[in-house]
């Protein structure tokens, strides 16, 4: 069974880490198999060494600037299970910006994030 607090914390650090571009902040955050779908367009990211590291390392490069929060969490403590809603404020390398809602569902292990399932409300910025 796990603690509600440490598992929002956890969420809302790897959302800090997210938007300051901390690569190996985020990847802290995961276990070694952890798995990362983007529901909305039909991706899996597999491996936070791998295909989760390339993802945020082309993220970065495509991302000037970007902010998540007003963050509403469900917690089942049992399961190991939250589920996030939160806005997203999102400038891209191009200097096009944009405004999302955006719903995370994050599975835990051992206080890690071991999945997690993106519905994004508008254009998928992580390829």
């Amino acid at each position: 069974m796990y603690e509600k607090k440490p598992m929002i914390e956890l969420v809302e650090f790897y959302f800090e880490k997210i938007d300051s571009f901390d690569i190996p902040g985020v990847l802290s955050c995961l276990t070694e198999d952890c798995e990362i779908q983007v529901v909305t367009s039909s991706l899996i990211h597999k491996g936070r060494d791998k295909e989760i590291k390339t993802m945020l390392e082309r993220r970065k490069v495509s991302t000037e600037k970007a902010w998540h929060g007003n963050f509403k969490h469900l917690v089942d403590t049992e399961k190991g299970w939250v589920t996030s809603r939160f806005d997203i404020k999102r400038t891209s390398a191009e200097g096009h910006y944009r405004e999302m809602d955006n719903i995370n569902f994050f599975v835990f292990s051992s206080l890690k994030i071991k999945k997690i399932s993106i519905w994004m409300s508008g254009e998928n910025s992580l390829p």
